[in-house]
């Protein structure tokens, strides 16, 4: 017996930024129905998660110039809903909260059931890839950003030293 993913194929549906700030489930029209239709028929289904999940008292807004975008947690149920399955969160509005933003921001994906990479809770964590299994194969995603102030990077963690909540930096 063969399983799916032995086939070699899989369908990946693949978006660019998503900043959720209300119900997606709510809209009926029938194009942007057809377009969640899109996303839930592929295998792995990817988005640039570009805010942070967090409450209201989790995390300050950092002093950086711009909109500091917030995702209320409930809100991730209307992602799955939509479609995407696997995101990114190395982006210039992970730290938008600051660490203890970052750290709200995985909790709640996690709880949510998103695999994600490109936070942590240190460099090492920052680094790794997130994991989602289909019926058509394994995908891993590995996630940077280029775009960041200083004080966004995640820290190294070693033996005497935990190391530093924030974003896999991509410098050069």
């Amino acid at each position: 017996m063969l399983y799916d993913s032995e086939w070699g194929e899989i369908t990946m549906a693949l978006a660019g930024d998503i900043m959720l700030t209300r119900q997606l489930s709510v809209f009926k029209e029938a194009r942007f129905l057809q377009l969640c239709e899109l996303f839930r028929g592929a295998d792995a289904s990817f988005a640039n998660f570009e805010s942070c999940a967090h409450e209201y008292h989790e995390g300050s807004p950092t002093v950086a110039r711009g909109t500091c975008m917030t995702t209320e947690p409930k809100l991730l149920a209307d992602l799955k809903w939509f479609g995407i399955n696997i995101v990114s969160t190395a982006n210039n509005h992970a730290f938008d909260y600051g660490e203890d933003g970052v750290l709200a921001c995985i909790r709640h994906l996690d709880a949510a059931g998103v695999p994600h990479a490109g936070t942590g809770r240190n460099l090492r964590e920052a680094r790794s890839p997130a994991y989602l299994d289909t019926r058509g194969g394994r995908v891993a995603l590995i996630a940077a950003t280029a775009f960041f102030n200083e004080w966004n990077q995640a820290g190294e963690q070693r033996a005497d030293l935990q190391g530093r909540p924030g974003v896999n930096p991509l410098a050069f």
